[in-house]
């Protein structure tokens, strides 16, 4: 077993050169870059319908007023209306430089 692997380890039929080694890992390299990109951008989706989720929650409430024995109170109530989130809007720079400027994406 142990000359197998000396064997194994002395053999170099098949070992990439440097351009090979240089042209994988380039190919690599761009591949997951385009894959990151993708998942940043799903990533981004699924926030988003999160959020909007978070906002279509209902926040409204009622309280019926009570009526007694010559006396009563007033009820009170809140609507909440729903919300969506927006995309982030591209501001040109402007002169003077103004610093909460959102970057376009």
């Amino acid at each position: 077993m142990k000359s197998l692997m000396s064997k194994l380890w002395r053999d170099d039929k098949g070992a990439l050169i440097a351009a090979e080694f240089l042209f994988v890992a380039t190919i690599t390299v761009i591949g997951i870059v385009v894959g990151l990109t993708g998942v940043r951008q799903a990533i981004n989706a699924e926030l988003t319908e999160l959020g909007n989720a978070f906002l279509a929650l209902s926040q409204g409430f009622t309280v019926s007023g009570v009526t007694g024995c010559c006396s009563s109170v007033d009820g009170s109530q809140a609507i909440d209306t729903p919300g969506l989130l927006t995309p982030p809007v591209c501001t040109p720079p402007a002169i003077p430089s103004v610093i909460d400027v959102i970057p376009c994406s």
